[in-house]
């Protein structure tokens, strides 16, 4: 058992074996794919089975008092949920799994993240005018993090593996693998690194087989053949880059001073919501769920002009709202199904003013989901690469390239905004990930700093304890119950200084002592690094297991210093 125990370790757990991690990104993305799957059953079936609609986005045929009921229900026990959970596991979506990747290395709480499941089924079966790409987002990366908690792998490990579990669910999601590797990378992980590139990418192949397996090869939206017809057309989705980085800020700014709301009681905060929502979707039912079968007609031209621009403004309101007063379901289905909705308008406008020329709504309309989802997460190769899974069509390439751009650039370097997830989390995260040394101390395992050359003693030494300890030609003495380091020669100048004396004080001894603290294995250097600020303490003794019983080395905040200035030449 032992010997098992050890080769896991080695091999996966304490390691940076990359065939290691790779195995368990493979199961982490398997495990999550079937999350989401699950949920979207937990979503599809009441509602095809117990009210009787055509498909699961089908609140249009509804009756008013059912969709009411619908709603209220399902609000009123949203907000009895929350007040019935403790404190502690209430964080979910999008900005939990940043605030955890962030501060706490990628360790996602299983409670949380079963609470995201449940409370965002009830939410989507009950109309509510929010998407599931936010809750598959927090369930794939608490799926992965626990599969990675229970594995025992190091901090910088775990990361990845979170971040491979978002992979594969956007991909569960949209049957867009690459642009689920890239959202995860560009998102969540911020970074690009080959280390990360092979685990994620296998969690994302492998939440697409799953579902794949299960519904089929099917993409979220029936998108239309597309092409660019001139390029002439340039102009035009200039224009519509510019407006789209425009509606992207106005949501933004919406979400920002609708954030004032949280000063009421949750109550008042989620039931409003649902109030208002009951009455928008009274005129127009459309508004009511994820929305994608109006996008999906928005992609063909099938709605009227005047009803998108309702429902664009419907939607913006709505999910800024829900946003903003942290409502447990996404605003990534909701982003797209505006950028549907203003590209379709737009696309319906150049029908107008050029009714001789082959102009593509469905065109324009997938554009504008790109230009949308780029700008409003600050996500632009993953808006592209999601837009090119989506349309199966290499010459949609550079047109969206330039209406991603042009709107991300706009609510960047004109409007000066940062992306709706980190307006969510405000205060509470201070993102740092833009800062090149940290990352990479982040991302470095403590072990590549770490002297192993260390002997473990008590403070008092019989002479012949002592001669023993020597033999072993350690760099560093630890001192049990003192937390110090002192070097072996003090211990031998002890010895040859008083040869009569039968036992030696390792704490009265004339030595250099070092003050340390504990820290475990898994570790990353950062974390070493914020430990020692955090206590003033330059050596931290490293422990291979949790009860600190066993040690594995020392390192010191020189070591730490060296290794990232010598890694940043």
């Amino acid at each position: 058992m032992n010997a098992l125990r050890n080769i896991w370790q080695n091999l996966i757990a304490l390691s940076d074996n990359q065939i290691g991690l790779a195995a368990l990104a493979l199961l982490a993305g398997l495990l999550s794919g079937l999350v989401i799957t699950l949920f979207r059953f937990a979503i599809d079936l009441p509602l095809v089975s117990f009210f009787g609609v055509s498909s699961p986005e089908d609140y249009e045929s509804l009756s008013a008092d059912t969709r009411i009921w619908l709603l209220a229900g399902g609000g009123a026990l949203l907000i009895l949920i929350y007040y019935l959970v403790p404190q502690a596991y209430r964080g979910t979506g999008v900005s939990h799994v940043l605030l955890r990747m962030e501060r706490h290395q990628g360790y996602l709480p299983g409670a949380n993240t079963l609470l995201q499941w449940v409370q965002a089924v009830i939410a989507l079966v009950s109309g509510h005018s929010v998407g599931r790409e936010g809750p598959a987002v927090h369930l794939g990366a608490g799926t992965a993090s626990l599969v990675g908690q229970y594995s025992g792998v190091a901090h910088h490990r775990l990361r990845i593996l979170a971040a491979a579990g978002v992979a594969s669910a956007i991909s569960a999601s949209f049957d867009t693998p690459m642009a689920g590797v890239i959202f995860a990378m560009e998102v969540v992980l911020l970074e690009y690194s080959i280390r990360s590139f092979v685990p994620i990418i296998l969690a994302s192949v492998a939440g697409s087989i799953v579902t794949r397996a299960v519904f089929g090869q099917s993409l979220a939206f029936a998108v239309p053949e597309l092409n660019i017809a001139s390029l002439w057309e340039i102009p035009y989705i200039i224009l519509l880059g510019t407006i789209g980085g425009s509606v992207a800020a106005l949501y933004i700014l919406l979400v920002r001073e609708m954030q004032r709301l949280n000063r009421l009681p949750l109550w008042a905060r989620w039931g409003g919501l649902t109030t208002v929502t009951i009455l928008i979707s009274l005129q127009f039912p459309e508004v009511l769920g994820i929305g994608y079968d109006t996008v999906n007609n928005a992609l063909a031209g099938e709605v009227f002009v005047l009803i998108l621009f309702l429902l664009l403004i419907s939607k913006l309101f709505l999910s800024a709202w829900a946003a903003a007063v942290s409502f447990p379901a996404g605003l990534i289905g909701p982003t797209l199904f505006m950028g549907a909705a203003l590209g379709g308008l737009l696309g319906q406008a150049s029908a107008w003013l050029f009714p001789d020329y082959p102009a593509s709504i469905g065109f324009y309309t997938l554009l504008g989901m790109g230009a949308m989802m780029g700008a409003v997460f600050r996500a632009p190769l993953a808006a592209l690469v999601a837009v090119l899974e989506l349309s199966s069509n290499q010459n949609i390439i550079m047109p969206a390239m330039l209406a991603i751009v042009v709107a991300t650039m706009l609510v960047g370097e004109v409007f000066g905004l940062p992306s709706v997830f980190q307006v969510q989390l405000g205060d509470r995260l201070k993102q740092q990930g833009a800062n090149p040394v940290r990352q990479m101390l982040r991302n470095t395992w403590i072990a590549r700093v770490l002297e192993t050359s260390v002997v473990s003693t008590g403070r008092e030494l019989h002479r012949q304890a002592a001669e023993l300890v020597l033999d072993k030609k350690p760099e560093w003495l630890f001192i049990e119950g003192q937390e110090v380091l002192l070097r072996p020669a003090s211990l031998a100048e002890a010895l040859t200084a008083d040869p009569e004396a039968p036992t030696f004080d390792l704490y009265k001894i004339p030595a250099d002592r070092r003050q340390t603290g504990r820290i475990s294995l898994k570790a990353n250097l950062q974390d070493a690094l914020d430990l020692m600020q955090q206590s003033q303490l330059q050596w931290l003794v490293v422990y291979r297991d949790a009860q600190f019983t066993q040690i594995a080395g020392v390192v010191s905040r020189e070591g730490i210093e060296g290794y990232y200035h010598y890694s940043s030449r």
